[in-house]
């Protein structure tokens, strides 16, 4: 074999090797808005008007920084594969950043939010969850929900802010276990497992659990 034919075939391979760890790469949740800047979790925006009319709003609410993205992203699919529209709010518009990095456009803020207005509210967990813990709009909006009859859920370390809304005593929950105190101290009884269901209340332990505690979310939507 001539040199130059041996050139070639190193170059070919190296294409192939570079575009199969490029594929690896992709494909996923998160798209980069430019060669250097963060990425940016898709909306998924009319993926329910595919199918047909969509069934209803679903509210999720998360920290300004440091919501987690993979318990975001998860819920985010499920809903509006399963027909739902999704609504993002925190403590106020514009960018909110997640754990990896990644960023969301929040469509509301918590003080904007209306409970009536969404056939679920849904809390995201996240290392910046504690952020919330005492916000009284997401109390409230929390409380709202749970007197109307909405499906409220609360995942990772979101399950404190029912918590302390008042909303866990005498109910079956699940948390991320270093925040488990905190549910019993409200009166709940923590299950330990990766999704509880009580009622019209789901919570969820973490982002493993993320897929089964959408799922749990969709099973009790109209």
């Amino acid at each position: 074999m001539s040199t130059k034919v041996k050139s070639l075939l190193f170059i070919l391979l190296a294409v192939a090797l570079s575009l199969a760890v490029l594929s690896c790469r992709g494909g996923g949740s998160l798209k980069a808005t430019d060669e250097e800047g963060p990425a940016r979790v898709e909306t998924g925006e009319g993926a329910a008007g595919e199918e047909g009319a969509v069934k209803g709003k679903v509210l999720l609410a998360i920290a300004q920084r440091g919501f987690q993205d993979i318990e975001y992203d998860a819920v985010r699919k499920a809903l509006t594969a399963a027909g739902y529209e999704v609504v993002t709010a925190s403590l106020q518009r514009g960018k909110a950043t997640g754990t990896s990095g990644a960023f969301v456009d929040v469509d509301l803020s918590l003080a904007e939010a209306v409970a009536a207005d969404y056939a679920a509210v849904v809390f995201i967990g996240g290392e910046g969850t504690p952020s919330l813990y005492g916000d009284a709009d997401a109390h409230r909006l929390a409380r709202e929900a749970a007197e109307r009859g909405k499906v409220l859920a609360a995942i990772c370390l979101a399950p404190v802010i029912l918590a302390r809304a008042g909303l866990l005593d005498g109910k079956r929950a699940t948390v991320y276990p270093s925040a488990s105190r905190e549910l019993t101290e409200g009166g709940a009884t923590y299950t330990g497992v990766g999704v509880e269901i009580d009622g019209r209340l789901v919570t969820g332990n973490g982002p493993e659990s993320a897929g089964q505690f959408a799922q749990a979310i969709i099973e009790l939507l109209p």
